[in-house]
């Protein structure tokens, strides 16, 4: 099993210095990121509700107040009608992938997963472009 590990100081004696295991995953199918700009939220941010993703069902296209629209899973939202609050916070940008990258998980939502790419940076792939390593 692949893991990377990564040290997080709890106080200043090195010995309170403890390892984060997080899973690897191998993209076995190359994917473009969507769109190139994020809807970035926090916990308690309101948006106003669309429609739900007719092939991806929990996804629904949403719009901050700002303007900025995106799909959001439903895991991340407490809907009341045609709006909902954010249960806690979300960025939905993507990664754009090849073929053998490696990326770290995060989490996951609806065949999504988050996860870090080999700059560091956060993002969202579609769980079947992925393998567990």
């Amino acid at each position: 099993m692949g893991v990377v590990y990564v040290c997080t100081v709890h106080d200043k004696y090195l010995e309170d210095i403890r390892p984060i295991m997080r899973q690897l995953y191998k993209v076995i199918k190359s994917h473009k990121a969507s769109f190139p700009e994020a809807l970035i939220a926090n916990r308690s941010d309101r948006v106003k509700v669309g429609r739900e993703d007719p092939e991806m069902a929990g996804w629904y296209w949403c719009q901050d107040i700002k303007g900025m629209e995106a799909w959001i899973p439903n895991t991340h939202l407490d809907i009341n009608g045609e709006y909902a609050v954010f249960n806690q916070p979300y960025n939905s940008i993507e990664h754009t992938v090849e073929v053998g990258e490696i990326v770290q998980y995060l989490g996951e939502s609806l065949d999504w997963i988050e996860c870090l790419n080999k700059e560091w940076k956060y993002g969202w792939i579609p769980t079947p472009k992925l393998e567990k390593i």
